[in-house]
């Protein structure tokens, strides 16, 4: 059921305006209204969706700081066809019912005391490019989390170019995205005693573009004090399938004017056009810049500090992570064994390959692209190449390429270097190659492919009820339904003891890494642990990298 605000001021008081709610929940600013719905193991929980948690962002707050505008090259079948608003700035809250406050379970609850402080909150960040998806539950159901004691929280964000675009301005800094993220961590804050959730205990979490974001707000000031710990799933603030770079924002912000027909070069008047500008002449445009540049076009940007203006990201993202920023919070990272099988359809769109052999710069990650010098970039390029093609450039040898590039490496690398710095927090890493005996991405996509493709462990951790067949397929002693049942259980204990194993047996079959030689959980059968150094192609590969990225300098 779609939330509702039933708030209004009277007598200097709110008062709730729907005394049917289901279930309801008192926040700053009014009352707000939810259902009631049964979850994994018939677990019942309050789900409160569409809730505004700031202003929205229509007209002169366009581009100020607080499903979005896209052009959805990503998800394509998976996800279910939806409107699109710019009114958009919405969460979703998911609360297991015996910890909602006022509701009969928790009068129920055997043990009330245990819930004074709350339950432990976990606020995922969907992934998609930053150009794509949304908190929606057709691919991020909170269902299999509900049964584990924790709130889940889905949010939609600013996408493309509504999110990310930057006039390197005060009206128009970029990282509204990011922006956004924050304003719902500090809303979070505020408000989630409402649903009984704990706020001293938030864990954040994404995957891929989400990881990549929930990993930079590890580094930004703005977010500091919000969150206590993140996971990270196939993405980090490496940047490796996308850029922090400005003189590549200023390039793709060119692009974008030129579409919309603004060749003024006053930011003022650039700014007064686009906020009067037709949505859907904005993503004409977007759409435009997007195909030509490829998945990800609007990025996070490093920004020009501004009066009266939050900086969300300041610097470099390696050179913030190379300073030990964000070393206080607990990380766990994951990553998949087949990760861009999960592309291989857009590759295939593009003819990647020929593209590759016209053009070898497009083998750089994309921050070395408008970093380095051609002469330069050619160089590492070849060295690429002799690595990874040899002579014979092939889709399933790009594929793991850059399954190793942009996201193996990212992992490997976080994980070796946080041991470093003195008192850091844990760092756990796991690497999932199940094969699931039902793949949902397979299905949804028509892929085919061995190992685990990019997302796939997410399936097993937030339900994508755009898939019907879940219900029937998942039995209790099936070993897809025995995976997802570890997968809950491993965020439960990470997100209430920052640690994915908890008990001291557990701790030796997966310790958090505290050496520089890096080992990770190999997660391929249910409830096995396979706890592993890197082999020695593993750790040329780390250090292959470390030299492109120049992530050691």
């Amino acid at each position: 059921m779609r939330v509702m605000w039933a708030a209004r001021a009277s007598a200097g008081r709110v008062r709730p305006l729907e005394p049917r709610c289901e279930v309801r929940a008192h926040v700053a600013g009014g009352w707000v209204c939810g259902a009631s719905a049964r979850a994994d193991q018939n677990t019942l929980y309050a789900s409160f969706r569409g809730v505004p948690y700031a202003t929205q962002p229509l007209g002169q707050l366009r581009f100020k700081g607080p499903i979005c505008p896209q052009h959805d090259v990503i998800y394509g079948n998976l996800v279910e066809p939806s409107g699109i608003s710019e009114a958009c700035i919405h969460a979703n809250i998911h609360v297991p019912m015996y910890a909602l406050p006022g509701s009969a379970a928790r009068v129920l609850q055997d043990s009330p005391e245990s819930l004074e402080s709350g339950l432990p909150v976990m606020v995922f960040i969907h992934g998609g490019g930053f150009a794509a998806g949304s908190g929606d539950r057709d691919l991020h159901g909170p269902e299999y989390l509900m049964r584990r004691g924790v709130i889940v929280i889905t949010f939609n964000y600013r996408l493309n170019v509504m999110g990310f675009l930057s006039l390197n301005t005060s009206r128009v800094p970029g990282n509204n995205g990011l922006r956004d993220m924050v304003t719902l961590l500090r809303w979070v804050r505020s408000n989630i005693k409402s649903f009984g959730g704990d706020p001293e205990q938030v864990t954040i979490a994404g995957h891929s573009a989400g990881a990549a974001s929930a990993h930079l707000l590890t580094l930004s000031p703005a977010a500091k004090g919000l969150f206590k710990r993140a996971i990270l799933m196939s993405g980090t603030a490496i940047p490796s399938f996308y850029t922090t770079s400005p003189i590549y924002a200023n390039f793709v912000t060119n692009m974008f004017l030129q579409n919309v027909g603004i060749n003024s070069t006053d930011p003022e008047e650039i700014h007064r056009r686009l906020v009067t500008m037709n949505i859907q002449q904005m993503m004409n445009a977007n759409r435009i810049v997007q195909d030509q540049i490829g998945v990800t076009a609007f990025l996070p940007v490093v920004e020009t500090p501004f009066s009266g203006v939050t900086t969300i990201l300041d610097e470099d993202p390696q050179v913030l992570l190379s300073r030990g920023v964000g070393k206080d919070i607990p990380l766990l990272i994951g990553y998949t064994s087949a990760e861009c099988e999960f592309f291989r359809p857009n590759f295939e769109k593009i003819d990647i390959v020929s593209q590759i052999k016209q053009n070898p710069l497009m083998l750089l990650p994309i921050n070395k692209i408008y970093s380095l010098p051609p002469k330069i970039g050619l160089e590492y390029a070849k060295n690429i190449e002799k690595r990874y093609f040899n002579g014979e450039t092939t889709m399933s040898k790009y594929i793991k390429y850059c399954t190793d590039v942009y996201y193996e490496f990212p992992a490997l690398e976080i994980s070796s270097r946080r041991p470093a710095f003195l008192d850091a927090a844990p760092v756990f890493l796991y690497k999932f190659s199940y094969q699931p005996d039902y793949s949902v991405l397979k299905e949804g996509k028509g892929l085919m492919y061995k190992g685990a493709c990019h997302g796939e462990d997410l399936t097993f951790i937030l339900k994508p009820n755009s898939d019907k067949s879940l219900q029937d397929l998942y039995t209790p002693l099936s070993r897809d339904s025995l995976m997802k049942d570890w997968m809950t259980w491993m965020i439960h204990l990470f997100v209430y003891c920052d640690d994915p194993t908890c008990t001291q047996f557990q701790q030796e079959a997966w310790p958090a890494t505290n050496t520089p030689r890096v080992h990770y959980q190999h997660i391929n059968n249910p409830g096995i642990y396979r706890y592993t150094g890197l082999t020695d192609e593993q750790q040329g590969k780390l250090q292959f990298f470390e030299s492109v990225f120049g992530v050691r300098t």
